[in-house]
């Protein structure tokens, strides 16, 4: 198993103390650097490659969310993983709009950080298959003329009545096409996943039962319901992502 490089951002001392003392049962993680602002932190993350980041909202100097900002990554799922470690909850929806990869709460309870760090080292274990980088268009139907977009940029696509729904990073779209007809031509890692719903694999972040079905969080920090119908649809797909 390869050893996680991580660093350690927060300007509170105990804090850093207190995050080191229960990351060090974890032999596999290996603490490149600490930081108590904001600027260095900002300026070594753009200098060297690292796999993960925990990283504090409040500090001096820019701000944790500032730096996710400037980092500028295309998905949640793309090193280094930025861990957000706030006393704070109203910051969760900018974070993951600009692709955190988890948000912890302080004091983190020891069991929260297990989960996230093993949530991390599924992610980074399948890095190498992730074709993050590949971008190829795609076009769709909008009446009279033909949208063009980067598979990467699409989170989602849903029924909206008559027409389908496009949620990309940035924006939503409209276009006249049908589940049936995406489904003969889009690429193998967009699939449906209700009947009214296709998912791009790509930017799934966490799937979990609820009642009797299934939820993905996507990369943008919103969940979308998947109905057990459709699991045979997305279930390998994703081990093999």
């Amino acid at each position: 198993m390869s050893a996680i490089n991580l660093v350690i951002a927060d300007d509170e001392p105990l804090a850093i103390s207190n995050l080191k003392a229960k990351l060090a049962t974890y032999p596999h993680l290996n603490i490149v650097a600490c930081f108590d602002n904001g600027d260095d932190t900002l300026s070594y993350l753009q200098q060297h490659p690292v796999d993960l980041v925990f990283l504090d909202i409040q500090m001096p100097g820019i701000k944790g969310i500032d730096i996710l900002k400037q980092l500028n990554k295309a998905s949640a799922l793309s090193p280094p993983l930025l861990i957000l470690v706030t006393a704070y909850e109203q910051y969760a929806f900018s974070a993951f709009e600009h692709f955190a990869f988890d948000y912890l709460l302080k004091p983190v309870s020891r069991q929260r950080l297990a989960q996230c760090l093993l949530d991390a080292r599924t992610t980074l274990d399948k890095q190498p298959e992730l074709p993050a980088t590949v971008s190829h268009k795609l076009s769709f139907r909008t009446g009279a003329s033909t949208l063009l977009l980067d598979d990467i940029e699409i989170l989602q696509i849903e029924a909206a009545g008559n027409y389908m729904c496009i949620q990309t990073l940035t924006e939503s779209l409209v276009i006249r096409e049908t589940i049936k007809e995406l489904l003969q031509r889009l690429p193998a890692h967009f699939v449906q996943i209700h009947r009214s719903t296709l998912v791009n694999l790509h930017h799934v972040h966490k799937v979990q039962p609820h009642n009797n079905d299934y939820q993905f969080r996507l990369s943008d920090g919103k969940w979308v319901n998947a109905s057990r119908r459709y699991k045979q649809n997305w279930q390998q797909l994703l081990a093999e992502i």
